[in-house]
């Protein structure tokens, strides 16, 4: 018979607690029940576990139903503010949104996804659920990719073989040596896009942000819809985010 110390059970624990906690991101609000039975767990350890997180100020008990509560949304804050490399990349993506009226995001590798530091919108973005720390594969995305083309192949590997390359939307790259390709022309040419290979009609334009060493810190990308982005809108673009991206590595440098 197997014997579960306390660490196993502390470590059980810890994950019963974060199952919970992004259970009701995805929902709301939720009643012991209700959670018990999504997450497949005793409704004792459910309860347990929602008085614990309830008498700690982190959710909410309305009638029984449980909601999280806006401690944590005051833990996110704290986390971004205390983030350098957010701080002084803010502004910048915010005025290149402005400039070209489009979503602009700052992304950086994160657990092998890419990660949304920076959101922010133009006053003809597309409605689009990504919101900063949301998180998207790194093979079908713009920013993905221009971070992926730069880091050791060695961990590009491992990326690709923890999270793989399944189809996502029309034109994703699902073979790996056509991926090794394109990023070998994203070295070449500095600039990365991805046509309706995460979501269908949707055309990303990324730019790598470099260290002196040439090793990423994330990259900059304007989205928007394939038909709106044509050939020379897409150029004046191009030459935007390259501004943004050298604004941007010149404020690094010297910070």
């Amino acid at each position: 018979m197997a014997r579960h110390g306390p660490k196993t059970n502390q470590l059980q624990s810890v994950r019963t607690t974060f199952k919970i906690i992004e259970s009701l991101k995805r929902n709301t609000a939720e009643s012991v029940s209700g959670l018990a039975d999504r997450l497949e767990l005793p409704k004792s350890t459910v309860h347990s576990h929602l008085t614990t997180l309830n008498q700690l100020g982190y959710l909410i008990n309305e009638d029984g139903t449980y909601r999280l509560s806006y401690r944590l949304v005051h833990l996110g804050r704290t986390i971004e503010q205390s983030h350098e490399l957010r701080r002084i990349v803010s502004p910048t993506v915010e005025t290149l949104a402005a400039e070209t009226g489009e979503q602009a995001y700052f992304a950086v590798e994160e657990n092998g996804l890419a990660t949304n530091v920076v959101v922010a919108e133009g006053e003809r973005s597309i409605r689009r659920q990504f919101l900063p720390g949301g998180q998207a594969r790194m093979t079908n995305t713009a920013t993905g990719k221009a971070i992926l083309a730069h880091l050791p192949p060695e961990r590009t590997d491992e990326i690709v073989q923890r999270w793989g390359m399944p189809q996502a939307a029309p034109r994703t790259i699902t073979d790996q040596a056509e991926l090794a390709a394109e990023l070998e022309t994203i070295r070449t040419d500095g600039i990365a896009y991805a046509r309706e290979e995460s979501v269908k009609g949707l055309l990303e334009i990324a730019m790598p942000i470099l260290d002196d060493d040439g090793r990423p810190y994330g990259a900059l990308e304007i989205a928007g819809p394939t038909k709106r982005l044509d050939d020379d809108y897409r150029r004046e673009l191009v030459e935007e985010i390259e501004t943004a991206v050298n604004e941007i590595e010149v404020d690094l440098s010297i910070r």
